[in-house]
């Protein structure tokens, strides 16, 4: 399930789509004419700033989201295999500026009463981590 890291050319491939993404938001605060005279730098930089926590934003909650449906509705516990429900528990995470609120997943292994937190990045359907 795991994917290697992004190289730093396929990262450098991104920021062409954001930029498409900053017209975009150019566009919806000033209308296809662009900015009046009275704007000036700071300002248009206030709005790039906010543009841009939005697109961390809601990139971060998507792969978060992702990451966290791929994990189906049980997972085995760690100590014994045995399949326990996975909850989720909302709590704060901030990053780059935003805060976000992630659905994290919560197992409670009632054979071994423990909790634990299963990551979809390592485990494999029907096997328990060791």
């Amino acid at each position: 399930m795991g994917r290697r890291p992004f190289t730093p050319d396929e990262l450098l491939e991104l920021r062409p789509l954001a930029a498409q993404w900053g017209k975009i938001v150019a566009r919806r605060a000033f209308g296809d004419d662009g900015p009046g005279r009275d704007i000036d730098f700071a300002m248009m930089e206030q709005i790039a700033h906010a543009a841009a926590q939005g697109l961390t934003e809601g990139t971060l909650q998507t792969l978060l989201d992702g990451h966290t449906a791929a994990l189906g509705d049980e997972q085995p516990c760690p100590d014994c295999g045995t399949p326990c429900p996975v909850r989720r528990h909302e709590r704060p995470l901030h990053a780059q500026g935003v805060e976000l609120r992630p659905s994290e997943p919560v197992a409670h292994g009632p054979a071994c009463r423990r909790d634990f937190f299963p990551s979809a990045a390592d485990l494999a359907p029907g096997r328990a981590r060791v």
